[in-house]
This record gives C-alpha cells, sequence and structure tokens, in this order.
C-alpha cells in the first residue's frame, strides 16, 4: 500500500493506494469519533456496502443510498441528504464517507461542508474517474439547470482511501471515461507518461493490475503537485480544467444523458487541441500524439450525433469559469505547457464546434 501526503496549507491529507486495502487500515487514524454515515448509490452499495461496513466494525455505521447518476447530483438530493442527517440528529462529531464515484464524491463533499457548518469526511471512490481525478483536490459541487457543478466549495478529507480492487467490477464503458482524466495528465504536464499511455493501451484496457496501480499512482500525485500550488484556483489548477469547457457544455446539452463525463472531456480535449494547433504553437505532431491516444483508449473525438451546437454554445455562455463575459480556455504551446486565454472569439468557437460533428 502506497501512501502519499497532500499537504495543503497547514492541513496533509493521506492518499492511500493500493488493491484490497480496506481490512489493511486502522480506521482510527482518521475517523475521529464514532458515528459515520456511508454516502453511496443503488450500484455501489449492492457490490460493495456490506464490505466497508465490515471494514468499519469498530463504529456505529449508517448509510444512505440515492439513485444512481449525475442528473441527481442537485440540490433536490442535496436536501434530502441534510433532512436525514437532521432527523437521525447527528452532531459535528460525524464523519461522512463518500463511498462511489464522481457524483457521490462531489454531493458527499458538499453535504459535509454545509451541515451543521462543517463535518470529517473520507473519500472511498470506486471508479477510475473519482480515484484519478474528482476525490483530489478538495472541490466539491451540484448541478444547476443551467450548467455542471455551478454551486459548490471546496472541502477537504480527512483521508482519501483509493482501492484499485473495485475497478474490477466497473462497467468497461465506465473504466474508459475514467481514463480521458488520465490521458489529460499526461497532455498537460507529462509527456513521457501521454506516450507511455499511448504504448501500453492494449494492456490498460484489459485492466492489468499493475498498469492500474501506475495510472492512479501517477495521476495522484500529478493533480497533488498542481493543486498545493493553487488550492482555490486562481491560475494553474485552472489547467486541469482542460477540456472541460466545451465538455460540461456537451454535457449539459444532453442533460447528462447518452454520455459519460469522460467521453464528453475527451471530445472536449481534442477540441481544445485543435483550436492550440490554430491559435498557439501547438504541433502537428504533438495533436496526432493526443488524439492518436484518446482513440486507442476507445474514447470519441467528436461530437455525438444529433446534438444541437446552438444549445452547446448557449451552456457555455453559463459556464462558471468565464471571466467578465469571455470564455476561458486552457490551450497548450506544446504537450505539458498550457496557458489561459479568453482571446478566442465566439465565431471562431462556432466554427470549430462545427467542425467536430463529424
Amino acid at each position: 500500500m502506497k501512501k502519499i501526503l497532500f499537504k495543503i496549507k497547514d492541513d496533509a491529507v493521506p492518499v492511500l493506494i493500493g488493491s484490497d486495502i480496506l481490512k489493511k487500515i486502522n480506521y482510527l487514524n482518521y475517523i475521529r469519533n464514532k458515528d459515520v454515515v456511508i454516502i453511496t448509490n443503488k450500484t455501489v452499495a449492492n457490490l460493495y456496502l456490506k464490505k466497508v461496513k465490515n471494514a468499519l466494525k469498530n463504529f456505529t455505521v449508517d448509510s444512505y443510498v440515492i439513485p444512481d447518476g449525475e442528473r441527481f447530483k442537485n440540490i433536490e438530493t442535496l436536501k434530502k441528504i441534510h433532512n436525514f442527517l437532521i432527523k437521525k440528529n447527528y452532531d459535528r462529531q460525524l464523519t461522512i464517507i463518500a463511498l462511489g464515484g464522481g457524483v457521490i464524491g462531489d454531493l458527499s463533499g458538499f453535504a459535509s461542508d454545509t451541515f451543521l457548518r462543517g463535518v470529517d469526511l473520507i473519500h472511498i471512490p470506486t471508479t477510475l474517474l473519482a480515484q484519478v481525478d474528482s476525490s483530489i483536490g478538495g472541490k466539491t459541487g451540484i448541478n444547476h439547470k443551467n450548467g455542471k457543478n455551478l454551486i459548490g466549495s471546496f472541502k477537504h478529507p480527512n483521508a482519501i482511501i483509493i482501492d484499485t480492487s473495485f475497478l474490477s467490477t466497473l462497467p468497461k464503458k465506465q473504466f474508459i471515461s475514467g481514463l480521458a482524466e488520465v490521458v489529460k495528465y499526461g497532455i498537460i504536464s507529462n509527456k513521457p507518461f501521454l506516450k507511455w499511455l499511448n504504448k501500453n493501451c492494449c494492456r490498460i484496457l484489459n485492466y492489468n493490475e499493475k498498469d492500474l496501480l501506475k495510472i492512479v499512482s501517477v495521476s495522484a500525485r500529478e493533480k497533488i503537485s498542481i493543486v498545493k500550488k493553487d488550492e482555490k484556483e486562481k491560475n494553474i489548477r485552472a489547467f486541469l480544467n482542460f477540456g472541460h469547457t466545451l465538455g460540461h457544455a456537451i454535457e449539459s446539452t444532453k442533460n447528462y444523458k447518452g454520455i459519460l463525463h469522460g467521453e464528453a472531456i475527451s471530445i472536449g480535449m481534442v477540441f481544445a487541441a485543435a483550436i492550440s494547433v490554430e491559435k498557439s504553437t501547438l504541433t502537428i505532431s504533438d495533436f496526432n500524439l493526443i488524439t492518436e491516444t484518446i482513440q486507442n483508449l476507445n474514447l470519441p473525438i467528436s461530437l455525438p450525433k444529433k446534438v444541437s451546437i446552438n444549445k452547446i454554445i448557449n451552456h457555455l455562455n453559463f459556464d462558471k469559469k468565464k471571466k467578465q463575459g469571455k470564455n476561458n480556455f486552457v490551450l497548450l504551446k506544446s504537450i505539458g505547457k498550457c496557458f489561459l486565454t479568453d482571446r478566442i472569439s465566439p465565431s471562431f468557437i462556432k466554427k470549430m464546434i462545427q467542425t467536430f460533428q463529424h
């Protein structure tokens, strides 16, 4: 079991990484009092809730199960979680455990930050996307009808427990979706890692355990390296949004149905790379490496059929990263060298989006 310390200001969040590690952890190091509530969804509850409860036998454990899906990451579900916690009369000694993917992590994190103005939190991510990205960095949030993650806060957990054995039951489509965030780290900060991903795509897609541990460990270190320099996204943390400006707009346009987060982000990354060729210094060789790696990992590079370009443009207008009415895009000078710009005109954006329909 690997232990990476994520040092942020006066805190140090332990990130524990390994395969089948739940019973190897001394939870007394991370849970200060006896009351624990596990928040999860129906699918994960059926697979792992009993297993996690057994690992927490020294605590008084309750659970709250929500329906599966991004469309439930909203204020209504948050209210239901708050109502549950209030009805149970929990106090500030409570620890909430987020057991699930990105939706569960975002919801549980926001609930823990807003219930009684803050209770303890532990992440146990069960999807690749959550293990390599959303569980690390302290972002929480819920969606609004006008866009994704428009309401939220920053809340760091007491610990992040990444058990790669959970990935054995993850549907292949979800696993591949998570690889988009892995590719992102290679694109924005680690070209040798991107080349390694491209070279080893077949082994990765076959769930090679050694490769999975490398993917998770490298991704965690890359994200920690960026976030500890810029916790509240004032500058370089924004580079982690590479591909997300268009990606989030695609998700919102589809109402979070028929496309997974990683699929939308992979399209957004190719889009941002294409703009970088046109408006910056990204070479065709680097562009080809990006698109080849994404395709070799069975991720999409063009817009879904029958998606409305006008709706995508409308959702871009509500992007939370906008400043003074202008969209901010993360672009590339080269693989590993990013920059932020708001100098991409709406007409050019629309023209580029149209090229991604096919």
